[in-house]
Formats: structure tokens, C-alpha cells, sequence
């Protein structure tokens, strides 16, 4: 596998996401109500930490074990949604009960957006690899 286009891929999944972040984010502190800013933050946070090395991981893998490939996106896929309750359970232990409704809600659309995301972007790049 070519490493240059392998680094460009992984370097266009990087801004990808943080380019859907940031409108995601924008959107939210525009649109949303104060109630939802704080969950939105995080949500961002989560998914921005995960996604980036998720996708600097993907780029180790795809230059030095490609045929580990499919295994790697489904470990992704478990470590991701065991994570996301992990850090679920973290903030319901810290945070306020009456506001977790609003805060799950906002959490699953960036776990959501960025799901399809990736799986739309990976689809792609590994049909051509």
C-alpha cells in the first residue's frame, strides 16, 4: 500500500471530522437552548478524541497490516460503543439526573453523525485499497 495516499486519506478523515464537529457544534450553540451547551461539549469532546485516533490507528493499520484491516473496523465498532457507555455512565455518576435526558439525546447525534461518517469514509477509502 502506497503510505503517501494512506497519509492523505488519514489527513482528509482528520479535517472531515473536525470540519463536522465544529458545524455541529456551531449549530447546536446557535440553535440549541443553554440547557443543551454543556452536553454539547462533551459530545464533542468524545467523539473529537475517538474519531482522531480512531483515524491515525486506521492509518498504522492500513500501512503495516492491511489484512488485519476488517478486524480493526470491527474492534473499532466495540470499543467505540463501549466507550461511549463508559463515558454515558461517567457523566450520569457526576452530572445532574433532571438534565440527563437532554444529554443523551445530544450525545447520540454526534455518536450518530460521526457513525455514518466514518463508516460512509471507510467504506470508500478500503474499496479502493
Amino acid at each position: 500500500m502506497e503510505k503517501d495516499w494512506l497519509k492523505k486519506k488519514a489527513k482528509n478523515y482528520a479535517l472531515q471530522v473536525v470540519v463536522i464537529e465544529l458545524l455541529l457544534f456551531g449549530g447546536i450553540r446557535l440553535l440549541g437552548t443553554e440547557i443543551m451547551q454543556i452536553p454539547s461539549l462533551f459530545g464533542a469532546l468524545f467523539t473529537f478524541v475517538f474519531y482522531i485516533a480512531d483515524g491515525w490507528i486506521w492509518l498504522w493499520v492500513a500501512s503495516h497490516h492491511e489484512d488485519y484491516l476488517p478486524s480493526f473496523f470491527t474492534g473499532t465498532s466495540v470499543v467505540r460503543f463501549l466507550a461511549a457507555l463508559v463515558f454515558i455512565g461517567g457523566c450520569f455518576l457526576i452530572g445532574d439526573h433532571s438534565r440527563l435526558v437532554t444529554f443523551l439525546l445530544v450525545f447520540f447525534l454526534y455518536y450518530l453523525i460521526m457513525l455514518i461518517h466514518h463508516g460512509i469514509y471507510f467504506m470508500k477509502v478500503s474499496n479502493r485499497l
